[in-house]
């Protein structure tokens, strides 16, 4: 008599199919894939302000999230501040650790591997003598940034890496972090 092995089917919560699907229709309408992502940000007073998330462009149309969110900024007390949010570059590592995190259990889904839990650790170096304007020569952003994931899963060690250097690959925060764009600010 044969025993059959029952597969427990994985589930870490994303629909690849729905993201295959939009890999292969975007691929035969390349402007649809054109985004413009957007935020909106108020002072609040002293070095507090409140970003605000609604919709985007995407898809060749308008688009709007289910709901509205809202990121608050501030700094610490050590910098004469209120603490009313994270200070611009905690957020910068969150998005990092967020985009990093999420295309993790993307591509462990699209592989059938099972996550338990996943857990990104990031830290950024920074001398504040740039952004204090005490030396000129000293960058005002990251000298050095790192990623640590701590992940349980049911795989290898080696398949772990696979994943994570998968989703390093394809995370737009890790791009836009290590090969920024023309940024280009106005006046109103």
């Amino acid at each position: 008599m044969q025993m059959q092995q029952q597969q427990t089917p994985v589930d870490n919560g994303v629909n690849v199919d729905a993201l295959m699907g939009a890999r292969e229709v975007l691929r035969d309408a390349p402007a649809a894939a054109q985004f413009t992502w957007r935020a909106e940000c108020e002072w609040m007073g002293g070095v507090h302000s409140r970003s605000t998330v609604r919709g985007f462009y995407g898809l060749g149309e308008e688009q709007a999230h289910d709901k509205i969110f809202t990121v608050d900024a501030d700094h610490p007390p050590q910098f004469a501040a209120s603490d009313n949010g994270a200070t611009p570059v905690e957020i910068v590592l969150s998005a990092l650790a967020s985009c990093l995190s999420a295309g993790v259990a993307s591509v462990a889904q699209n592989r059938g591997i099972q996550l338990h839990s996943v857990k990104a650790t990031v830290e950024g170096d920074m001398d504040i003598y740039g952004i204090l304007g005490v030396d000129a020569d000293v960058r005002n952003g990251f000298s050095a940034v790192r990623v640590n994931f701590d992940i349980n899963a049911d795989a290898s060690q080696d398949e772990i890496a696979a994943v994570v250097s998968q989703s390093q690959k394809r995370s737009a925060v890790f791009d836009i972090i290590t090969n920024p764009g023309n940024v280009k600010v106005t006046v109103s």
